[in-house]
């Protein structure tokens, strides 16, 4: 049965186009997804056991996969894991229940080596010691430091990739760019659940349910303009990138190492009022803040975003005002554009 399944899957492989860096991000996702759904094979036969018609309803699905994960060569080990889980369900859908165990615990194995590929961190207690080591003198039971988190992170005002070191207890942290000297804040959180509103070609909106490594679940939405899309599948674990203090830049994805910077329409509110949401000068100024602000003067920016609103509803009752600011900005998109922005 896997064979013929393997070799169907080939011919609907060669039809299908090669995946591109999205796509492929995507495919993760879904077949994170897939191994999620997956049972523990029952341990006894059982007349019409619906674990056999569980079985061909996943092989179906798996076919599907399998042809498609195929086309790109970086997702060898997710297609190794993959064939090992169809194995396991070819052997519960023939009945063969006693050989179903062995293989789906290879099958997690290799899920579980696929899904650290690529990931950009790793935690002090993840190796279980032996019981006890004769010549360190070392026992499992001995106390021990608390544990840390050893991350990458991507600052998000300089883009400046450095290591850095956390602990578990707590969510939210606090660093300082090892190139720029800027602060940012990193909320880490392994995901439970991402639902993605797609409302038009141009914007998403984006749910997360996240797990805290201290065990709380919180939620975390908002919307995004950007060209890309973030590929995330369960259990990954995701840093939410901050800065200044309360402005979301951009979510780094620790396990797949990918990263989606955020585009948001807003924030700038004095600028909007004036000139319209669509101006063509707010992309400067958008620059100027993120090149230039963020990185030298954060906390402008952070006084900016609390009072913004407020002005930006003063300009709009005032015509007069309005358009002897608008005047005002347009001469400082002048300057910028002269200065290279």
């Amino acid at each position: 049965m896997l064979a013929e399944l393997k070799a169907r899957a080939e011919a609907k492989a060669a039809g299908l186009p090669e995946l591109g860096g999205d796509e492929a991000d995507a495919l993760r996702t879904e077949l994170s997804e897939f191994f999620a759904r997956i049972p523990e094979p029952p341990v006894y036969r059982r007349r019409e056991d619906p674990a056999r018609q569980l079985a061909l309803t996943l092989l179906a699905e798996g076919e599907e996969l399998l042809a498609r994960v195929q086309k790109d060569e970086g997702l060898a080990s997710w297609r190794e894991a993959l064939e090992l889980h169809l194995e396991a369900q070819c052997v519960l859908a023939e009945g063969r229940v006693e050989a179903a165990e062995g293989v789906w615990r290879r099958a997690l194995q290799a899920e579980q080596r696929a899904a650290n590929e690529r990931r950009v961190w790793a935690r002090s207690d993840e190796r279980t010691p032996g019981v006890f080591d004769r010549g360190s003198g070392v026992s499992r039971f001995d106390p021990r430091p608390e544990p840390t988190v050893q991350v990458k992170l991507i600052c998000p005002l300089c883009r400046a990739v450095h290591d850095y070191e956390l602990t578990a207890r707590h969510a939210t942290h606090r660093f300082v760019c090892q190139g720029c000297q800027a602060p940012f804040q990193a909320y880490i959180g392994e995901l439970k659940v991402l639902e993605i509103d797609r409302r038009d070609e141009k914007q998403r909106r984006y749910l997360f349910r996240i797990d805290e490594l201290s065990g709380q679940t919180t939620r975390i939405h908002f919307d995004d303009f950007s060209e890309g899309e973030l590929g995330a599948a369960r259990r990954d674990l995701l840093a939410f990138l901050y800065a200044p203090s309360n402005h979301l830049r951009g979510v780094l994805n620790l396990t797949s190492s990918r990263v989606l910077w955020i585009k948001q329409r807003g924030f700038c509110f004095i600028a909007e009022a004036s000139l319209g949401a669509d101006a063509p000068e707010l992309g400067t100024f958008r620059a100027f803040r993120d090149r230039v602000l963020l990185r030298y003067a954060p906390g402008a920016v952070d006084a900016y975003y609390r009072h913004g609103p407020a002005a930006a509803r003063w300009l709009e009752r005032r015509p007069a005002a309005r358009a002897a600011v608008r005047q005002a900005l347009r001469v400082l998109h002048a300057a910028m554009k002269v200065g290279g922005l």
